[in-house]
């Protein structure tokens, strides 16, 4: 069995494989959860006043909120475009990968990250939560993101690892 995994590639680029039918699943289903209208618990957990001072939260608001909201949308969309070129994988049938250029990273990490952030914002998950072992989650829903929580978590942690040079 083959496992996900990051790999920077002769040229430079940057190739995710071992994607099986549940990881490709998942991966692309970040950007399309990005793209989803949330709920006002998650906007406010996205785009938290910074202030006590209402004026200060006002102009955070008009100002900085829809810079930081384009920027967040133009990172899952550029994931979402790396993700269009899933290829099955020709040494291993059963899996696919995506190339995609190492510049890209910050972007991928940035959706990864709002993804994770946006899923327990809905469920208001814990700490507890989150250290709770799989087979003690209830089968709904909120168990199912949260499991998927602790999956990009670890999709995270390969990007982090090929930067850091520690994942060749």
């Amino acid at each position: 069995m083959i496992s996900l995994h990051l790999q920077r590639l002769a040229d430079g680029n940057l190739c995710l494989a071992g994607m099986d039918e549940h990881w490709r699943h998942v991966l692309v289903g970040v950007p399309a959860l990005l793209a989803e209208p949330q709920p006002p618990a998650v906007q406010e957990r996205l785009f938290p006043n910074p202030s006590n001072q209402a004026a200060i939260n006002r102009d955070w608001r008009e100002l900085i909120a829809p810079e930081l909201e384009a920027l967040w949308r133009t990172n899952y969309e550029l994931m979402a475009a790396d993700l269009g070129r899933v290829e099955k994988d020709p040494a291993h049938r059963r899996y696919w990968r995506v190339a995609f250029p190492a510049n890209h990273a910050a972007a991928w990490l940035s959706a990864l990250n709002q993804a994770r952030l946006v899923m327990a914002s809905r469920w208001d998950v814990t700490e507890g939560d989150m250290t709770r072992p799989v087979e003690e989650l209830e089968p709904t829903e909120r168990g199912r993101d949260i499991v998927l929580i602790n999956q990009l978590e670890d999709v995270e942690r390969l990007f982090i690892e090929v930067e850091e040079g520690s994942n060749p």
